[in-house]
């Protein structure tokens, strides 16, 4: 029965059910209209965000139908399952449905990368494996699209990247209001925000005084545009560093690949007679591409503690994730075509890729990528915290190559690829854009025997 207000004189005033119905309703619609204006907020003028918009295609990796064991011959195609972009090397990845090729890869993919300043002058890149917490800096593309104002300065730039990390610092009210209103999760933690363009202008670079500053990838030297003096990026580096848990001596910076910045690959080369001309690389570790097949991660899985099972194909952060071949068979993968499907295909031929090597592993797939914390088996007694995984299994289980060749290595997973010159239809020119996407098919064309360092080394 509804409770009522009466006014002395017997006459009711107000049906209080009624009233509280109303104003949960008009409650509703305000969170709802801040909600909206706080993710317009986020949207960029001129700009499309990049990303897979029909949600993650990773999300039932481990499901058992991706199961092919070693050595099965039952025919069925092989086909791309998921595609990864990694703007700043070792943060979250973006998923998308499409990725253009170039030389160096996929674009845009580890074109940024975070540095270090290890003694006066040393700069190093830094990494998930000293800082597992880059797994939740969250990175988003916005790129300028057929009907962008080619006037507007986020345009000109090629675009911007977004980037967002966890506050480190005990957040306000307001903050955590914010972030609930942003996700809709009571649970969300409040993030810092900051937005760099891709390719600054020639006037950003002149009004903010940018130049280049060499730094090291394992070891090869590099170098590239250094953003420390970008207004955005350093109004947040104060808070990034105590995210990162560096000291506040301690330099930091950001740093962009540029044409002039590319490094040429210097290892496992891929013979000059399939790829055309030498790869060339932005930052990352090997080769242009990288690319993980789930029945191998599936099988590799067994091999794990049941606690450390599933193993997420995610944790070896590679570009291209394909299903339908059997585990470990791309190791024997030499060359291979992307066969275009129907809806997108007007290529004369189909995307080539020289596969050049097995991916060593190093201790970076223990970092639980949602999590940003690194994965330990269950202990043993008296001890308070087992071996990491899954680098420890794979030391043992997966190093399918001489040690004494890479003694650093800690098993092997997955395959790095170079982009033959053929794909772009004219030598090296890229002129015309080439994509791949989500559901294409692999023709594997050509296959033999893997080893590190087994290539060809002539140029």
């Amino acid at each position: 029965m509804l409770t009522k207000l009466w006014s002395a004189d017997g006459i009711r005033v107000v049906d209080v059910a009624r009233v509280v119905a109303i104003l949960v309703a008009l409650a509703a619609l305000l969170l709802g209209l801040s909600r909206q204006y706080l993710l317009n907020s986020k949207r960029f003028l001129h700009l499309r965000i990049a990303a897979n918009d029909t949600g993650s295609n990773l999300d039932d990796e481990t499901d058992q139908k991706y199961d092919k064991a070693e050595n099965d011959l039952t025919p069925g195609p092989v086909r791309i399952k998921a595609l990864c972009i990694h703007p700043i090397k070792s943060c979250r990845p973006i998923e998308v449905k499409r990725a253009l090729l170039t030389k160096t890869g996929f674009a845009y993919d580890r074109c940024f990368s975070f540095a270090t300043e290890k003694t006066p002058g040393d700069w190093k890149f830094i990494s998930q494996r000293t800082k597992p917490g880059m797994a939740l800096i969250k990175q988003h593309l916005w790129l300028p699209h057929a009907d962008s104002d080619p006037d507007h300065e986020s345009v000109k730039s090629g675009g911007v990247l977004a980037v967002s990390f966890p506050d480190p610092d005990p957040p306000s009210i307001l903050a955590r209001a914010v972030a609930v209103l942003e996700t809709g999760r009571f649970s969300a933690h409040p993030q810092v925000s900051f937005t760099i363009p891709l390719r600054p202008t020639s006037e950003q670079i002149d009004k903010w005084g940018l130049g280049i500053k060499g730094f090291g990838v394992h070891e090869r030297k590099s170098a590239g545009l250094d953003y420390s003096d970008v207004p955005v990026f350093a109004a947040v580096l104060p808070k990034l560093k105590r995210y990162l848990q560096l000291s506040a001596k301690e330099n930091l910076t950001l740093i962009a690949c540029t044409p002039d910045t590319l490094a040429p690959a210097d290892t496992n080369l891929a013979p000059l007679e399939h790829i055309g001309t030498p790869s060339k690389l932005c930052y990352t570790d090997e080769q242009p591409l990288h690319i993980i097949n789930l029945s191998s991660v599936h099988a590799a899985s067994q091999l794990l503690p049941p606690e450390n099972q599933p193993l997420s194909a995610r944790r070896f952060r590679p570009n291209i994730f394909i299903t339908g071949a059997p585990a470990y068979s791309e190791e024997m993968w030499k060359r291979f075509r992307v066969l275009p499907r129907e809806t997108h295909s007007k290529l004369a031929a189909p995307p080539s890729m020289s596969v050049v090597c097995r991916t060593a592993r190093c201790t970076m797939p223990n970092v639980e990528p949602h999590s940003g914390q690194i994965s330990y088996e269950d202990p043993p007694p008296g001890r308070k915290r087992g071996k990491p995984q899954p680098s420890t299994t794979f030391a043992e289980h997966r190093m399918v190559e001489d040690k004494q060749v890479n003694p650093i290595a800690l098993g092997y997973m997955g395959m790095h690829c170079v982009i033959e010159d053929s794909t772009f239809g004219n030598g090296a020119s890229e002129a015309d854009e080439v994509y791949i996407e989500v559901g294409d098919e692999i023709e594997v064309f050509e296959t033999g025997v893997h080893f590190w360092g087994s290539t060809a080394h002539d140029y």
